[in-house]
């Protein structure tokens, strides 16, 4: 199976590279990269990166758009036959190749855990499909059709995207793996930003 990484990156000169670095490139049929209109040393390093890791493509928006135009154009130019969304101040823990190893295409959506930087883990089970959309899939990209990350004052863009998903019926493994570190809590990311009223 294909596997396309996508990250919509805005001023993530500080985490960036550790993301990158976290991606098992024996997986990565392509990165994407779409720099947000950052204004620090984002669009460089991602460059220089590029140099060594031809899987990575780099697409720039000159304005800052939000995260959700960037996720939605990550999404619509990846070619795999799945997706991972990565976000650019997040990083894979090395169980992500256990998670990797069973994309085998027999089922839409696979699913891992999340520890967070506070020191709790999200754990994602089959109690309530639409609960903590996040990054704690991997999906079949042709499930996807017209699910979009939306902007929304109320909350962020990715609970409707989850929730177009979810509506679909997708067949779904849990692999109960800790795969994923988020940059939780932080201040100025999406969902605090959300949390505060101020997107």
């Amino acid at each position: 199976m294909n596997i396309s990484f996508l990250s919509p990156a805005y001023n993530s000169e500080e985490w960036i590279l550790t993301m990158l670095e976290s991606i098992p490139k024996e997986y990565a049929y392509e990165i994407i990269i779409c720099d947000d209109g950052s204004t620090d040393n984002t669009l460089a390093i991602l460059k220089n990166y590029q140099k060594k890791c031809h899987a990575l493509k780099i697409l720039v928006h000159p304005s800052n758009l939000g995260a959700s135009e960037a996720y939605n154009r990550c999404i619509a130019e990846a070619t795999g036959d799945y997706i991972a969304i990565i976000d650019s101040d997040d990083y894979y823990l090395p169980a992500i190749r256990n998670v990797l190893a069973q994309v085998d295409g027999q089922f839409d959506i696979y699913y891992y855990n999340m520890l967070t930087k506070a020191g709790y883990a999200f754990i994602k089970d089959e109690s309530n499909r639409y609960s903590l959309p996040g990054q704690f899939k991997i999906i079949r990209r042709s499930l996807i059709g017209d699910a979009k990350f939306t902007m929304r004052k109320d909350i962020a863009g990715d609970w409707d995207f989850n929730c177009a998903l979810m509506n679909k019926n997708p067949t779904s493994k849990y692999t109960n793996e800790l795969a994923y570190w988020y940059n939780f809590p932080r201040e100025n990311s999406e969902y605090d930003l959300h949390r505060r009223g101020l997107k």
